[in-house]
């Protein structure tokens, strides 16, 4: 009996030495101060390591995008939010024995809160003094091409001054959530900077169909639903489920707008590329298309509908339908239809229309009578829009004169030319050839997507060409190409051409963050701070003026 008591005891003390042992360890295990965070763009947490004392600390991020980690001291890590999105922040603790810490971030966009004015509600913003954010200077107003008394301003380097009295608009593509980090309209530098230059801007993806639609991931409601959120239902629309659309992020681009008085190009309804391939299927599934009277109705409800809601969302923020947004692409690139291999499209469902495809014309109807409907069909014009356009010229403008055929008025009011050029093509000669063929048409003309490339390989287009080109051969190049459409402009004739040339929009902010930034084709290098040769170039293009 005592050696069995002897026997317990001596377990029960080595169970006590060996727990206390394990405390110990445990209180001597290092720690974070926050295993997870939850951070606005644009704000910062420090981190903190306890029980690390003697120990070396090295930090790292999972996604520099989203948010980045600096060192803090001895045993803290700084973390800065970069843009929407999930990162872990990863701590490494080593000493006797080597730690890995870990904080999950998550970070929330940044928002801008527009200012409420005085202004009585019936003002648009295009004519209102709106205060900005940070600084005095009322909201620029989009000057009329041919305004009396109105001339570039050659001692300004703002892009918009130097071609004031020359074109109506000049603009830039923005991000509201860009997916490369590239918030532009929420980050308050960046739309200082695009309010000095530009009084336009054209959003780069969140209009196109996949933005409003949902690429993959996609909700239907019944009809009854959709006339609740104020859809329009055409009365030929037979099914009973109505896809969601996600319009939220397209008011508050409006607010945005409007609160720094800078007008929108609308882009884009209809595009056999960046449209869901459930779209055009049976019960919005995925699976077999449906037959073209079917989609007809399909196509006037989103025509209709996306464009009445925001419509509605100017007569809210600005007091006046029309006065945000004042061009529409209604088509892109449907001369470039057959781009898209594998994907179901417009013409899955149509065939091949050639240059008379009705169910484009039928957009323009559907979009043209909603204007009329709030009574600005004849201050919001409707584009067709697309690329290489130098190279097909003649069969776009049969394409517009199909859609304006027959009708009251045009109801495609307008040509954009894309502009997606490289220093060796098109030539000048090609480019200013296809211009005068649509001035002549009486339309207006737009430049919708300039950039210009160097080292580029339209064969090999992902795959930087060592061929030697510069920035300034760059700046060449602008600069004629910019001379040639002011040259064009001056000259046309203006009973043909009345409006003429009525805006240009340079496809970006930057190199940094272009869809072709490889190639380098914008007027600004790795921000709106790295001025290249080509912004000089496009300046003193003015001159001729």
């Amino acid at each position: 009996m005592r050696r069995c008591v002897a026997g317990m005891l001596a377990v029960a003390m080595c169970v006590t030495v060996m727990g206390g042992s394990a405390e110990a360890a445990a209180a001597a295990k290092p720690k974070l101060s926050n295993k997870k965070l939850t951070l606005t763009a644009g704000k910062t947490k420090t981190l903190k390591v306890t029980k690390a004392k003697g120990a070396k600390l090295t930090w790292k991020t999972s996604r520099k995008k989203v948010a980045v980690v600096k060192k803090s001291g001895k045993y803290g890590g700084k973390v800065t939010a970069k843009a929407k999105g999930n990162a872990v922040i990863t701590c490494k603790v080593k000493g006797k024995k080597t730690y890995s810490l870990k904080c999950k971030v998550t970070v929330k966009k940044k928002t801008i809160t527009p200012k409420k004015t005085a202004a009585p509600p019936t003002q648009a913003p295009a004519n209102t003094a709106t205060a900005v954010p940070g600084g005095n200077s009322p909201a620029a107003s989009a000057p009329a091409a041919d305004e009396p008394g109105l001339k570039p301003d050659l001692t300004s380097n703002s892009i918009l001054k130097r071609y004031q009295g020359i074109f109506q608009h000049m603009g830039s593509s923005l991000n509201y959530n860009g997916w490369r980090g590239n918030n532009d309209l929420q980050d308050e530098a960046t739309m200082k900077f695009v309010k000095e230059h530009f009084n336009s801007f054209t959003l780069e993806d969140e209009m196109k169909p996949t933005g409003v639609l949902g690429q993959w991931q996609h909700e239907t409601i019944s009809k009854e639903e959709a006339l609740e959120l104020g859809y329009i239902i055409p009365d030929n629309y037979t099914e009973n489920r109505v896809p969601k659309l996600n319009l939220d992020t397209l008011d508050r681009i409006v607010e945005v707008a409007h609160f720094y008085g800078i007008q929108m190009r609308a882009h884009v309804l209809m595009w056999h590329q960046q449209t869901p391939d459930w779209f055009f299927t049976m019960n919005y599934s995925g699976g077999k298309v449906v037959s073209p009277e079917v989609m007809d109705a399909r196509l006037e409800f989103y025509v209709r509908t996306v464009m009445d809601h925001l419509l509605k969302q100017e007569q809210k923020v600005a007091g006046k339908a029309g006065s945000i947004i004042y061009a529409w692409d209604v088509t892109n690139e449907y001369l470039h239809r057959d781009n898209q291999p594998g994907s179901k499209t417009w013409m899955t469902v149509y065939g091949d229309m050639g240059l008379e495809p009705t169910y484009v014309k039928n957009a323009f109807q559907f979009a043209y009578d909603t204007l009329k409907q709030y009574g600005v069909q004849d201050k919001v014009t409707l584009f067709y829009n697309d690329y290489d356009t130098y190279f097909c010229a003649d069969d776009l403008v049969s394409l517009v004169n199909y859609i304006n055929a027959g009708e009251e008025a045009k109801i495609c009011g307008g040509i954009g030319m894309q502009t997606h050029v490289d220093v060796d093509r098109p030539t000048l000669d090609e480019y200013g050839t296809a211009m005068d063929k649509f001035l002549a048409t009486g339309l207006e003309v737009q430049v919708t997507e300039m950039d210009v490339t160097i080292n580029f390989d339209p064969d090999d287009a992902n795959v930087v060409q060592n061929k030697g080109q510069t920035n300034e051969d760059q700046a060449k190049f602008v600069g004629d190409l910019m001379k040639l459409i002011v040259t064009k402009q001056k000259q046309r004739n203006k009973t043909v051409s009345p409006k003429g040339i009525t805006g240009i929009t340079i496809w970006g902010l930057c190199d940094t963050y272009s869809w072709r930034s490889n190639f380098k084709p914008l007027l600004f290098g790795k921000d709106t701070n790295d001025p290249k040769p080509s912004f000089q170039a496009f300046l003193d293009a003015a001159k001729i003026w």
